[in-house]
């Protein structure tokens, strides 16, 4: 990563929206809402600060994640290039702060999340010996294998376990 890197805490405050490019190329767009907040002592209360908005932009196979994986409210961590963008609204100068997306993750302090692998088909490189793909194991030989695992860490029967 060169230039201003960013890494930034929010909310997304809508569901991402995946689109494609003529080329084909997948770009996802989402807004999240940072805010900063203190412990008030004299009223022994959460004081919300002031919300900053970022619109994130990531590209390719993390755009098409995103679209899958997060949903409006959804607490994301964003690490990403950061522009500032000035633009007339009326006769008002505005700006808006956008961040080009380098990875984009799940905040767990806020959430528990379950990975799913996504395997993408991918071109073979001119050049490069090919593999050989071995058919997907039955059904029936996963589970066998995922109970034999299991058994074997099950403690012994004499052993006592303290919960």
């Amino acid at each position: 990563m060169k230039g201003n890197t960013i890494t930034v805490v929010g909310n997304l405050t809508r569901d991402p929206v995946l689109k494609y490019l003529t080329t084909g190329r997948a770009v996802t767009e989402f807004t999240i809402a940072c805010n900063s907040g203190s412990w008030d002592r004299e009223t022994q209360a959460w004081v919300d600060g002031e919300a900053s908005f970022f619109k994130v932009e990531c590209w390719q196979a993390m755009a098409e994640n995103v679209a899958e994986g997060l949903r409006k409210g959804d607490p994301v961590i964003v690490v990403g290039r950061l522009n500032r963008r000035t633009y007339l609204q009326g006769e008002v100068t505005r700006e808006s702060w956008e961040i080009k997306a380098d990875t984009i993750g799940p905040d767990m302090r806020k959430r528990s999340v379950t990975l799913r692998r996504v395997l993408r088909q991918s071109q073979p490189v001119e050049g490069q010996p090919q593999v050989d793909e071995q058919p997907a194991p039955a059904e029936d030989e996963v589970v066998a294998e995922a109970v034999a695992d299991l058994r074997r860490l099950d403690p012994p029967a004499d052993l006592a376990v303290a919960s």
